[in-house]
């Protein structure tokens, strides 16, 4: 699936010294596997994760996800995440996510204008979560047109305070 917010960070993230990858979820263009509404989604994470840490150990690792990917990064905990960023997440598990009570830094972008989770509905839900930052988007909607350069500063800045030195 095209996204112009994971397009944004995927072309700005390696200009910027930070190394990316970007894939499908199951039944996605072509890819294996069918739609399991955010369940065996997880496993497609952790396999991302299993290619990743071999080739950046040492290194930060922070989930970043747009929509239904944001809502399915918060949904797994693995030893090796640094740290989630999570634009315009649905949170349609309302609040049940096992990133919740993770002690590591969370940054949720909600837009403010957004059709799926306004602000306003997803305060109450983020705002028992454990070290989780939360900014409203001025401007934006659901699929952050026009704003996605913010969803880019908003990274790069969590990326720098979340990352141990």
């Amino acid at each position: 699936m095209r996204s112009i917010v994971i397009s944004a960070l995927f072309a700005a993230l390696p200009e910027n010294s930070v190394a990316t990858l970007r894939f499908n979820f199951r039944g996605v263009e072509g890819s294996e596997g069918s739609f399991d509404d955010g369940l065996s989604e997880r496993n497609d994470i952790v396999a991302a994760l299993d290619v990743l840490h071999p080739i950046t150990e040492g290194l930060p690792l922070i989930l970043a996800g747009w929509s239904f990917g944001a809502d399915t990064s918060l949904s797994v905990v693995d030893e090796r995440i640094t740290a989630w960023f999570a634009v315009a997440p649905p949170l349609r598990r309302n609040g049940d996510y096992p990133a919740a009570n993770d002690p590591r830094p969370k940054f949720v972008a909600v837009p403010e204008h957004d059709q799926f989770r306004s602000p306003s509905s997803a305060k109450p839900i983020l705002s028992s979560w454990t070290n989780t930052t939360v900014e409203v988007v001025k401007g934006a909607d659901h699929f952050l047109v026009g704003r996605t350069d913010k969803a880019v500063e908003l990274f790069l800045t969590f990326a720098k305070t979340a990352s141990p030195s």
